[in-house]
């Protein structure tokens, strides 16, 4: 998307058509209002995680599969 649309009801309308889902239009200005705060703060913190000091960081919880039935059974 261009700069132009970034921000707003014109950016909520474009996702929405790219992404194929039906938005009816009184909905648009809610959703750029969580949209255009939500968006720059995942951006921060995206730089934040990104910098140098957090490249060796892993997380704190590690999910794991339960384990196949059939690989107990051997």
């Amino acid at each position: 998307m261009s700069d132009s649309n970034d921000t707003g009801t014109v950016r909520v309308r474009l996702l929405a058509l790219y992404a194929g889902l039906p938005l009816p239009s009184e909905r648009e200005t809610l959703v750029a209002g969580i949209l255009d705060v939500w968006a720059p703060a995942a951006d921060e913190l995206s730089r934040k995680m990104s910098a140098a000091i957090h490249q060796n960081l892993f997380p704190a919880t590690v999910l794991t599969h339960a384990p196949d039935a059939r690989d107990e059974a051997s």
